[in-house]
């Protein structure tokens, strides 16, 4: 069994423009106080993270109302666009897309196919400027996304994902330790 940690570190993490960048700062030490203590300050969007609903969809749930059984299973990683249609339609229901992005039209084949789609962009609809609707097709129907994975050296094919978000309540959305396991 070989575990393939797909995380970006925080801090150190690429940051979508305009929003805070993750900082770790040390509040105590083990030399002045007998423990080492920190607070970490970040956007829940910083890093690997999940969106929740409440992020596009008006009254949607948060962070906290995902379904874990969707961020654990099997999952494909495919460099294709196209290629993550043909597995949603072949089945599979957990896909993690490396170095593309969908359009709208595609996130709308997509929907009601597949629980949960990844990227290793920082946000989905981003090259075809199409960010907001394809967050409100694919959050509407309840899709867990996946952004800010690191899948530089994984293989297109098929293994097992484990990405947990925090149990934030209320928010739209939750940094992740996402593993795959081939």
């Amino acid at each position: 069994m070989k575990i393939i940690d797909i995380s970006a570190p925080v801090p150190g993490c690429r940051v979508y423009p305009g929003d805070p960048s993750p900082s770790l700062t040390k509040v105590r030490t083990v030399a002045a106080d007998g423990c080492d203590l920190s607070v970490l300050s970040m956007c829940v969007h910083n890093g690997t993270h999940v969106d929740a609903p409440a992020h596009f969809v008006p009254e949607g749930s948060g962070a906290d109302d995902i379904a874990l059984e969707k961020c654990m299973g099997r999952c494909a990683v495919t460099d294709s666009a196209e290629k993550a249609l043909e597995l949603a339609a072949a089945g599979e229901t957990r896909i993690l897309l490396k170095g593309c992005d969908i359009t709208a039209e595609q996130a709308s084949t997509l929907a009601g196919h597949i629980v949960l789609l990844g990227t290793d962009g920082l946000s989905f609809g981003e090259c075809a400027g199409e960010q907001e609707a394809v967050h409100k097709v694919l959050l509407g129907f309840g899709v867990v996304l996946l952004e800010g994975l690191v899948l530089d050296d994984v293989r297109s094919g098929v293994y097992a994902l484990t990405a947990l978000p925090l149990k934030l309540r209320g928010s739209d959305g939750s940094p992740v330790r996402a593993v795959l396991v081939e």
